[in-house]
């Protein structure tokens, strides 16, 4: 039974929602919503909507003014303690009168955390844990960049019932229905990068762009990045076209032609050389060791069957997966699958997951899968 009744649970739910607005916004920063009420209602409410604007808590705080003496504030986050482009709301919240802050999770940023704290020894009632399952949830990509130095990994792929991401000679568009794609599309809006092997880059020829939906602005494009082992991808490609989206980062390896190098980085594009796994392939995690040392914070990949297969079982690097399976069927032996590669031996050295849900987009299956071993933080409601 949960120590904290429906109301406040309300609260704590509408700060989670008003964070939630800044899908695509706030990083490097994390997503964080704050509700104040007094005698159990609203009174003002703010959400953080990017880098350098005012944190959530003071968007509340200006908005009730005096009435802010004696209110209860909901965030999502502990509020933060250090100067950095705005000031310290744990010493705003204090000025302002609030006498309970409820907050879900610790502030993981060694910078900004101790704001509770502070709050407690400057006479604010402080309980923390209150929907700390949902708020981890929020801000994976924040709290595994700072806990780590990685980013967060989303893989998402496209397939027919049986599996098949393509015809036999390469047709897969579309597979899917537009609001599958659709979806896509918000989850572009969210990252900071997106990554492709070379085989897609030259197969596709994608844009590799986030295009906003209803009255929604971008306010900029993922980073664009493609394996290409020997830099022998087409500058003609529309991943090398500024039109699309800023600089592309290509990864190779180390052996790739510093003439071929040299054109790249001519057009304004960055050229990483990676290391290489025991099979001799590009190493995911190398270049994600780069990626997130750049504060990259998350990385969505849209791979082929190959680069499925090294992301998912040969170099596992992925947190979460999202499928979309289409109503039909493609059939073949030889048509691509989902995930290719050489596959394994036995099944005892399959990679697990977990399904943590199954839903529809138009007429897809869509389902979002947990890879074992994927970051999932194990959140235990801290005592009042």
């Amino acid at each position: 039974m949960s120590r904290w009744t429906p109301k406040q649970l309300g609260f704590m739910r509408e700060a989670i929602r008003l964070a939630r607005r800044g899908w695509g916004l706030v990083s490097p920063n994390p997503l964080v919503g704050a509700v104040l009420t007094k005698n159990n209602r609203p009174i003002a409410s703010g959400w953080h909507q990017g880098p350098g604007q005012p944190h959530a808590e003071i968007m509340a705080l200006n908005e009730a003014g005096d009435k802010a003496r004696g209110a209860e504030l909901y965030v999502n986050l502990e509020p933060c303690s250090h100067q950095g482009r705005t000031g310290p709301c744990s010493e705003a919240i204090v000025a302002a009168g609030v006498k309970k802050v409820y907050y879900a999770i610790n502030d993981p940023n060694p910078l900004a955390a101790g704001g509770g704290l502070y709050l407690e020894e400057n006479g604010v009632e402080v309980d923390r844990g209150l929907m700390a399952k949902e708020a981890f949830e929020l801000n994976q990509f924040f709290l595994k960049w700072t806990m780590t130095g990685l980013p967060f990994v989303i893989l998402k792929t496209a397939a027919s019932l049986d599996g098949k991401i393509s015809t036999r000679l390469g047709d897969s568009r579309w597979i899917t229905d537009k609001a599958a794609r659709n979806f896509g599309h918000i989850i572009r809006a969210g990252v900071d990068a997106m990554l492709i092997g070379r085989n897609t880059a030259f197969k596709d020829d994608p844009e590799l762009s986030a295009r906003p939906w209803g009255k929604r602005k971008m306010h900029r494009q993922p980073l664009r990045v493609v394996l290409d082992p020997l830099l022998k991808l087409p500058l003609t490609l529309k991943i090398f076209n500024p039109d699309f989206g800023g600089p592309t980062v290509v990864a190779c390896l180390e052996e790739a032609p510093l003439a071929d190098k040299a054109k790249i980085e001519a057009l304004g594009h960055e050229v990483w050389p990676i290391g290489k796994t025991a099979a001799g392939l590009l190493s995911l995690k190398g270049l994600l060791a780069q990626l997130g040392a750049k504060g990259v914070q998350s990385v969505l990949i849209e791979p082929g069957a190959t680069m499925a297969f090294s992301a998912l079982v040969a170099e596992p690097v992925v947190d979460l997966v999202h499928i979309f399976l289409a109503p039909i069927f493609l059939g073949g032996q030889d048509t691509p699958s989902m995930v290719g590669g050489s596959g394994l031996e036995s099944l005892t050295q399959a990679q697990g997951a977990e399904i943590l849900k199954i839903g529809r987009k138009g007429p897809d299956i869509h389902l979002m899968v947990r890879p074992a071993g994927g970051f999932s933080p194990t959140v235990e409601p801290q005592a009042s």
